[in-house]
């Protein structure tokens, strides 16, 4: 059975759901309709001539992706498994609602990743995603979420090693806590902010408690 086989759908509403580690549209597809995110986690990823993956976002609830017609430049899979509500393209910045609101939705994710992207040095990078990663999430202490380390390190463009090295390296620093393979927590917000950059400090989400936080670190990949 193929990824897509794995889906199941609700034409009435307009709702699709997919299993994890389903794709929901290949790079390269015709983009007839995009997706809001109900539940679960949805990543892009573009494919390189030569393999190579480059992990473009992370979608959590809310957020929109495939509007980047008239054919998907990447491609969209589940993270966990995931509940979208789809829409034609011909909705776009017309009709109902959601429409306008779909393009806000998608430049607030391309902002998140051109500021992630935007760290030079890989501590910079790791922490920016941690710290984004936990304020994005909403989850309480000790809920783990489901990205690898392979999904961060192809996401800020560095290697599995370099993100797993940095990672221990902030846990022996004491600003976070490994939970098994799995999981972290964040035990200093404001020394992994200040590893982050001044930038990252000053964007400070008001919803985040200054307190301990947990994060996913990444599975193995």
């Amino acid at each position: 059975m193929s990824p897509r086989d794995d889906e199941v759908r609700d034409g009435a509403r307009g709702v699709v759901q997919h299993s994890k580690g389903c794709t929901i549209y290949h790079q390269g597809d015709v983009a007839s309709q995009w997706f809001e995110v109900v539940s679960g986690i949805v990543r892009t990823c573009r494919f390189m001539a030569d393999g190579h993956r480059q992990l473009t976002g992370f979608y959590y609830s809310g957020d929109v992706v495939g509007v980047d017609g008239p054919r998907h430049c990447e491609s969209a899979e589940a993270v966990t498994d995931v509940v979208l509500r789809r829409a034609p393209a011909s909705t776009l910045g017309h009709g109902p609602d959601r429409g306008p609101m779909a393009f806000e939705r998608a430049l607030e994710s391309a902002r998140r990743s051109i500021f992630l992207f935007g760290h030079r040095r890989a501590a910079n990078g790791v922490a920016a995603f941690l710290i984004t990663t936990a304020q994005r999430s909403e989850i309480e202490v000790g809920v783990q979420l489901p990205m690898t380390r392979g999904d961060i390190a192809d996401h800020l463009n560095l290697t599995l090693h370099t993100v797993s090295r940095t990672i221990s390296d902030f846990a022996k620093r004491g600003v976070i806590e490994l939970n098994g393979r799995q999981g972290l927590r964040i035990r200093d917000l404001e020394g992994l902010r200040a590893i982050a950059g001044e930038a990252e400090a000053d964007a400070r989400d008001p919803r985040s408690p200054a307190e301990e936080i947990g994060v996913l670190s990444g599975a193995a990949p």
